[in-house]
């Protein structure tokens, strides 16, 4: 459970919009952990996500849960979209719910696993993380060594928090103490280079 939550934690880091180029970098890919190369990459919101194999953006996919209905119409231009011209949208928010039983159904519906695993070291400051201080993200629990710092993980990851509002399941009134940062991620295709960007433009750099 340590090496899973691991592993998702680097996929979230790496799906932050403030990723730059892996291979200028030299940073990582961030399945294997082997240095990654130039030419393999995924358009995660309109930055180049760098892998160390072909294999490695499926997995990462994979993990994700991407969300692919193949190319229809361009969201922008409104003409065909081409499958070369793809993009994955990440968002992350905190969704709340109206009772303890509702966060399951939401997890079953997005494609979740509800695991509760053992405190590890905290992902922002490296130490050891506690039982109490805890956030749950895409059904998975993830611990940390104190009040501050899920916070901190919240603004790493660009989860909006508008707090409780309807509950997504039931749609009642939701509670503050039944919440689940959800990460969603969707392909997205587009006729052309331009579109790509001016989606890039209106839809996610405005909402960082």
């Amino acid at each position: 459970m340590k090496h899973g939550i691991a592993i998702f934690s680097s996929l979230i880091l790496a799906m932050s919009i403030q990723v730059s180029s892996a291979a200028d970098k030299g940073d990582t890919c961030p399945i294997s952990g082997k240095k990654a190369k130039e030419d393999i990459a995924l358009n995660v919101n309109g930055k180049q996500v760098h892998f160390c194999c072909q294999d490695c953006p499926e997995k990462y996919e994979k993990k994700l849960k991407v969300k692919d209905e193949g190319p229809s119409k361009c969201p922008i231009s409104g003409k065909p979209a081409k499958k070369d011209k793809r993009l994955l949208h990440v968002t992350s928010k905190m969704t709340y719910f109206c009772c303890g039983n509702c966060p399951k159904k939401f997890a079953d519906k997005q494609g979740f696993e509800l695991t509760d695993g053992k405190p590890g070291k905290c992902p922002i400051s490296g130490k050891p993380a506690s039982k109490e201080n805890f956030l749950v993200h895409n059904g998975e629990k993830v611990y940390f060594c104190c009040d501050k710092c899920p916070g901190k993980y919240l603004n790493r990851i660009h989860a909006k928090d508008n707090g409780p509002k309807k509950c997504p399941i039931s749609g009642d009134k939701a509670k503050s103490g039944h919440k689940m940062i959800a990460t969603l991620t969707k392909a997205v295709y587009f006729c052309c280079s331009d579109c790509q960007e001016k989606y890039v433009e209106k839809k996610i750099a405005q909402k960082d």
